[in-house]
This record gives C-alpha cells, sequence and structure tokens, in this order.
C-alpha cells in the first residue's frame, strides 16, 4: 500500500513537468522571389539563415500552451506566437530559413533577433527590449530596439538603425545610412557612402567612412555626447562644424571661437567641395580625421 502510495505521488510530481514540455515547431510553405515573409514572438529568440530553396521553414519549440498562427497567401506568410492572455511559462525560440530575394519582417517584444547569411531584398526587424545582431545581404535594411542594442554587418545600400537606450553599431553598409539613438552611442563604419546621418542626444557618435560621393552628404548631431568623424584625405566636400561649449579638433581648417560668449566653429573645404559635412554638438566635443584610405 505504501509502494502505491509513493507510486502516486510521483506520477503527481511528474505529470506537471510533462504537461509543461515544449512543443516542437516544423512549419513549412512555397514562397519566390520578391514574396514577403513576416514572424511574430514575444520572448525568446528568433534566428534567420537563408538557403536556395523556394519555399520558408519555421523550425523551433515553443513553451507549453504557446500557439503558432499561421496566415498565408500566394506571396505572403505570416507567422506568429499567440501567447495565453495573462501570463506564460516561456517563451518560444525559432529559427526562420528564407529564400534568396525575398522581404524579410520580423517583430519582437523580449526576444532577441539574430540574422545571418542572408541574401534578401528587404530586411526589417524590430524589437522592444531585446537585441539585434545581422549579417548577409540585403537591398534595404530598418533594425529598431527601444532599449536593446542593434548591431549590423549586414551589405546593404541602403540602412536605417534606430534605438532608444540601446547602443547602435554597424559595419559594411553603403550609400543611404542614418542612425538614431537618445541615450545610446553610435559607432558607424562604412564604404562609400551618398548619404549618412547619425544622431544622439546623450551618447557618443562615431563614424568612419572610405568615400563620399559627388554631391553626398554628412549629418552628424549629439547633445552631449562627443562626435569623431574619420575619413579618406581625397575626400571632397565643405565641411562645417558647430559646438556650443564642446572642444574642436581638426586635421583640416580653423577652430573660430567668437570674441564674447560660448561656442567654437570650423568652416573649412576639403579638396573640390562637392559634397557637405555638417557636425553639431551642443556640450560634447568633436573630432574631424583625415586619413589616407
Amino acid at each position: 500500500m505504501h509502494h502505491s502510495l509513493r507510486l502516486i505521488a510521483v506520477l503527481g510530481l511528474l505529470l506537471p513537468l510533462a504537461a509543461q514540455a515544449d512543443t516542437r515547431v516544423d512549419a513549412r510553405a512555397p514562397l519566390g522571389a520578391g514574396g514577403r515573409v513576416e514572424v511574430s514572438n514575444i520572448a525568446g529568440k528568433v534566428s534567420v539563415r537563408g538557403w536556395d530553396r523556394n519555399e520558408v521553414q519555421l523550425s523551433g519549440s515553443m513553451a507549453d500552451g504557446l500557439q503558432l498562427k499561421q496566415d498565408k497567401s500566394a506571396n505572403r506568410v505570416r507567422w506568429e506566437v499567440v501567447y495565453p492572455r495573462g501570463r506564460s511559462n516561456g517563451g518560444a525560440t525559432l529559427e526562420l530559413r528564407v529564400p534568396r530575394a525575398v522581404e524579410v519582417q520580423l517583430g519582437t517584444v523580449s526576444a532577441d533577433i539574430e540574422v545571418a547569411d542572408v541574401d534578401v531584398r528587404r530586411l526589417q526587424a524590430t524589437a522592444v527590449s531585446g537585441g539585434i545582431v545581422a549579417a548577409g545581404r540585403s537591398a534595404e535594411t530598418a533594425l529598431s530596439s527601444v532599449s536593446g542594442s542593434v548591431r549590423s554587418q549586414v551589405q546593404t545600400p541602403r540602412l536605417d538603425l534606430r534605438a532608444v537606450s540601446g547602443r547602435i553599431q554597424a559595419g559594411g553598409a553603403s550609400g543611404e545610412v542614418a542612425a538614431e539613438t537618445v541615450s545610446g552611442s553610435i559607432r558607424v563604419d562604412a564604404g562609400r557612402v551618398q548619404r549618412l546621418s547619425a544622431e544622439a542626444v546623450s551618447g557618443s557618435v562615431e563614424v568612419a567612412a572610405s568615400g563620399l560621393a559627388p554631391g553626398g552628404k554628412v549629418s552628424l548631431q549629439t547633445v552631449s555626447g562627443a562626435i569623431t568623424l574619420a575619413l579618406p584625405r581625397t575626400v571632397s566636400a565643405q565641411l562645417a562644424v558647430k559646438t556650443f561649449s564642446g572642444g574642436i579638433q581638426s586635421d583640416a581648417g580653423q577652430v573660430e571661437k567668437p570674441r564674447y560668449g560660448p561656442g567654437r566653429s570650423l568652416d573649412t573645404r576639403l579638396g573640390g567641395g562637392d559634397g557637405d559635412i555638417s557636425i553639431n554638438a551642443h556640450s560634447g566635443s568633436v573630432r574631424v580625421e583625415l586619413g589616407g584610405r
């Protein structure tokens, strides 16, 4: 009798554990070039990889009680992890496989997003408190997180990065690049750019570019953070720098200080003066480096 009671007690402990077992995810749908795939998940992680098949695949696992909702048409597939109202014992760890030349749209709350080895037409990823790490190729890239960091090594001619308190890092972009954060820092190492803008409130801004296209524009701005810009010595642009209380160091031009009142400024022509470089810092310092690359 005692053995039976003990067995019942053990089973009583094991049954809740069995009920909490993860649910496997394995969903597929055909999708060709020009199509769009969307994944929405609150907690856990979303990873994305490219492959050469004309279909998308979502695999991984979900905590007990979560459901996968699928909505698809001829050229669009959407998967959403549905959480029980009011509570959840866990999240979902998902891996998405995508073909070439499609649009990828990802949305999470606290789940991290990681993208690698893709070659897509458009990559868009948005998180609230999750971090975003992305690499591969995309004709257009937009990544944003509120309190998470954003790191991009995507080879892309159009890059838009946004954060509120998270740090932004980018390398490999060219063409049009935009980065914006409030209290985080920004670090961008770009190729040849046509338009490059970086704006932070209390964070620092570090930007380097291998070249500036004819008529190209660079605009950098902070309130209390420092700004560093590194460009090749052969760059052709009009350079204008202004600070309110911070100092200015530049490899070209003469720093001017008004006889009365605060502020420093620098206005000079680099090379033929084809493009425009504008730098504004309120209380932060500014450094302009013209290297040999």
